[in-house]
């Protein structure tokens, strides 16, 4: 069947179906034109493949729609978070990644079992229990993330670089000679 891709083009594909791993997304499978016998998958993202092809719109129907969420923790323990300003649906969310981004607990990624309307119930325990201090996000895009407290590592200071502070606290480079 012919579908329009996310670049507009028409091309030829022998199968879409909703994927089961990644919520809101149709997995589209292909013959290749370069290689003989040989299949591949490309991802699209629901409203994406509805808008460039209306007529398949019926493929769609049961795909659930991509949700991300983000929000500050009221309270949390030892393996729930909540966040009181939130009213989800139950279990919109189960499966999903939730990040700590900020404050404590920062840098913990766990994965939510469940969710209430306003708690999230994660596979292990916090190593560091999140305060009201923690920022959150909830995400399929959270892979392995690194970004935490916002310093930089140390590195050995070339020989002729000093690095100084004056009383504004910023740090300078200056070079010294030699």
């Amino acid at each position: 069947m012919q579908i329009v891709d996310i670049n507009g083009e028409k091309r030829e594909c022998v199968e879409i179906a909703p994927d089961k791993d990644y919520p809101g997304f149709l997995k589209i499978k292909f013959v290749s034109r370069f290689r003989q016998n040989h299949m591949y998958y490309e991802w699209y993202q629901k409203e994406e493949f509805v808008k460039n092809n209306p007529q398949l719109a019926h493929f769609a129907k049961n795909v659930a729609s991509w949700q991300e969420d983000l929000g500050v923790v009221t309270k949390a323990d030892k393996n729930t978070l909540r966040d009181n300003k939130k009213n989800w649906r139950k279990n919109i969310f189960a499966g999903y990644p939730v990040w700590i981004a900020r404050g404590k607990g920062e840098g913990q990624l766990r994965n939510i079992l469940k969710n209430t309307h306003n708690t999230l119930y994660i596979d292990k325990d916090w190593n560091v229990i999140p305060d009201k201090t923690s920022q959150y996000v909830i995400s399929h895009n959270i892979h392995n993330p690194q970004a935490m407290g916002n310093t930089l590592p140390q590195y050995d200071i070339p020989k002729g670089i000093k690095v100084s502070q004056k009383k504004s606290k910023k740090p300078r480079l200056k070079v010294q000679k030699n």
